[in-house]
């Protein structure tokens, strides 16, 4: 565990983006989302759809709120976050970040998110399942979007694993900050990659740097992108 002055100082701050659901009719309270201590306390960006149903005023309550009218000074402010959170995730939404479309306000800011480098995390309950009355068709393509997408800096998240996920990428970036500047270091490893991984973030290290052909090799399966300064 991590004491309070540690804790304090790698605290995440979330950027939470929020969006209509198509299907789960039950998650219509963007507000029931709990994030774990360890992270600061959002901002939250609201979808149209979603400000259509009234969220953005319940959130506006307990959080600073961007709109689509926003969506420019927020792309500006995108650095002073440390990860996005999306939830809930809508299906269009899904397809239109696979698929690099950005004719949306969640579409531009997710785009904008992934070039920066910065973890962001998808609810995976949009995700339909095999008892869902939509067509298998487009259930097989909604998946295959998603598994495009689940790697390096993305991952998915449910709301019994999100307290869970927040450590592990709080303790995998105080590692890499113990480890990094690796001036001393010569070699890159397989645990290195793995560490890197946890932290959703991309892995940098010096110049002068020799990677192993193990780390190299678990880099590629896992997404992690290693920048070499």
């Amino acid at each position: 565990m991590h004491n309070k002055s540690e804790q304090s100082m790698i605290s995440p701050k979330p950027l939470l983006l929020v969006c209509q659901p198509e299907s789960h009719p039950e998650r219509q309270n963007a507000t029931e989302l709990t994030l774990p201590a360890a992270f600061a306390h959002p901002d939250a960006a609201v979808s149209f759809s979603a400000q259509q149903k009234g969220w953005l005023r319940k959130l506006a309550g307990n959080h600073r709120v961007f709109s689509a009218n926003d969506c420019e000074s927020l792309v500006l402010r995108l650095n002073t976050y440390d990860l996005l959170i999306v939830s809930p995730l809508s299906l269009n939404t899904l397809a239109k970040f696979a698929l690099g479309l950005r004719d949306s306000f969640p579409a531009e800011l997710l785009w904008q998110f992934s070039a920066l480098g910065k973890p962001i995390l998808l609810d995976e309950t949009c995700l339909p399942n095999e008892h869902t009355s939509m067509n298998p068709h487009l259930v097989k393509i909604y998946r295959r979007h998603w598994q495009t997408l689940i790697s390096g800096t993305i991952s998915g998240f449910s709301h019994e694993n999100l307290s869970e996920k927040a450590t592990r990428m709080i303790r995998a970036k105080a590692a890499a900050n113990r480890q990094l500047p690796v001036s001393a270091r010569v070699f890159i490893t397989r645990d290195d990659i793995i560490a890197a991984a946890e932290s959703l973030e991309p892995f940098k290290i010096p110049h002068s740097a020799i990677i192993t052909d193990l780390a190299r090799e678990e880099a590629q399966a896992r997404g992690v992108v290693i920048i070499q300064d």
